[in-house]
């Protein structure tokens, strides 16, 4: 059943102020929350706590991973390979899947019922079948988490906004090294891309939209 909310801000640039979703038909998705970092750990409670409201209301959780297919990379694109996390002066940064980097923050280990998906580029549309499952799941709507804020996690969210999904970003469930790229990423996305919100506020907002919910929709 739609249910319309507030949506972005109605003194944004192109803003919807108000928008009519189906609260069943979201998904939460966690963008590369992975050992290879400290960063996770700096929101991972609030990635958990989202996690869990959305496997209490049997909505899909989606886990996305970050990093080269193949052990010496050769799967991605030459630029990446060798710049990829890279400190200066430093040889290339290696995080192939299988090894214990490139895992998921153990706290977040998926079900058996949950969609973990490899990437080998910075945005899931372009290197994972994302978009397919989504389609085959019914997810209209997105709430994004994860690391790092201005680079996976903008870049994914920009292009499910571009493919018609309606997106929030978790500002305190996302991660970025730099302060002032984090802000600034949020705020761009909330002028032109979609909505921008709390994890407080998202599971207030779900908790309402889920209850008024007829039975057994969500």
């Amino acid at each position: 059943m739609r249910q319309t909310i507030r949506w972005q801000a109605s003194g944004a640039p192109y803003a919807v102020p108000e928008l009519a979703i189906d609260p069943a038909r979201t998904a939460l998705l966690i963008v590369d929350m992975q050992q290879y970092s400290a960063l996770p750990r700096q929101v991972l409670d609030a990635n958990l706590r989202l996690r869990d409201f959305f496997r209490a209301h049997g909505l899909p959780v989606i886990y996305l991973r970050v990093g080269s297919l193949l052990p010496d990379a050769q799967d991605q694109h030459p630029k990446r390979r060798e710049s990829w996390l890279r400190a200066p002066g430093a040889p290339p940064f290696r995080c192939p899947r299988g090894s214990a980097a490139y895992e998921l923050c153990a706290e977040l280990a998926p079900l058996p019922t949950e969609l973990v998906l490899d990437k080998n580029s910075t945005g899931a549309f372009n290197s994972s079948p994302l978009d397919y499952y989504l389609h085959q799941l019914g997810v209209e709507n997105l709430v994004v988490t994860g690391v790092s804020t201005n680079h996976c996690v903008d870049t994914t969210a920009r292009d499910a906004a571009d493919r018609g999904y309606n997106v929030i970003l978790v500002e305190d469930a996302c991660a970025d090294r730099d302060p002032v790229a984090h802000r600034t990423t949020l705020e761009t996305f909330a002028r032109h891309f979609g909505a921008v919100r709390r994890t407080e506020e998202v599971l207030a907002l779900f908790t309402a939209l889920l209850s008024r919910a007829p039975a057994g929709v969500a």
